[in-house]
């Protein structure tokens, strides 16, 4: 194995470690784990075996390499950031039915309004970067389906809670997934 594609590896591996002791640790869960949620955590895992077997058997080329780790990279330092960010106010996860009572508008929620599904998906984009791997595309885009539905069901739980006005203004100055060019939606 070459140095490049071992160092794609162990960055590949260290992150899902990352996400898996976050959704075990960081999240509430207040109803147990909804079954949506656990189809997620279960496409999530075989999405990143795959990516990880495909970087396993495939000789990484330095661009591969350079790109994939920008977005590796880019996951785990969102990810971090937003765990850091919300350490205090924990959120509950995924497809919770429990009505927000607060709102975030500071680290990386300042940008966005999903950053954790964001990292996740900028993992995925780079681990299909770095296995070169044409087939596993349709995985992410399942993944990201699976996230996007998670999001707009949290924004609809907001829209309808108390905080729907407050919202909806934050809705305005930040992006979904990606920071906002301009302040207007």
């Amino acid at each position: 194995m070459r140095l490049p594609q071992e160092i794609l590896l162990y960055l590949a591996s260290l992150i899902f470690i990352a996400f898996t002791i976050g959704y075990v640790a960081h999240f509430r869960r207040p109803e147990g784990t909804p079954w949506p949620m656990r189809v997620l955590a279960i496409l999530s895992g075989a999405t990143t075996a795959g990516v990880i077997a495909e970087i396993t058997g495939t000789r990484a080329t330095w661009p591969s390499f350079g790109f994939a780790t920008v977005f590796l990279l880019a996951s785990a330092a969102l990810y971090g950031w937003t765990i850091l960010t919300t350490r205090r106010s924990r959120l509950s996860v995924a497809f919770s039915g429990d009505s927000p009572t607060f709102l975030l508008e500071s680290g990386p929620y300042r940008l966005i309004r999903h950053p954790f599904y964001t990292a996740y998906l900028l993992y995925w984009i780079g681990g299909v970067i770095a296995a070169r791997q044409p087939l596993l595309i349709p995985a992410v885009a399942l993944m990201a389906a699976g996230f996007g539905w998670a999001a707009m069901r949290e924004e609809r739980k907001f829209e309808s809670s108390p905080l729907g006005g407050h919202y909806a203004a934050y809705r305005r100055r930040a992006g979904m997934f990606l920071p906002r060019l301009s302040g207007r939606a």
